[in-house]
């Protein structure tokens, strides 16, 4: 695989990443009690790591 196919996987997970994560902080609001918050927090830690992934190559 090049390195044009294997940039494109990447940002195309990263995007699968970003908007599943975003969705379960939407959808985790909508729940009341420890499975909404759960499903929040879930999609937080995606987010996070989603950043700190991003960020890393620029230590």
């Amino acid at each position: 695989m090049n390195d044009s196919n294997s940039n494109f996987l990447r940002n195309l997970l990263m995007w699968i990443v970003l908007i599943a994560g975003v969705a379960m902080v939407v959808i985790g609001q909508k729940h009341i009690g420890a499975p909404g918050l759960g499903l929040m927090l879930l999609g937080l830690a995606a987010l996070i790591g989603l950043l700190w992934f991003y960020n890393r190559k620029y230590r």
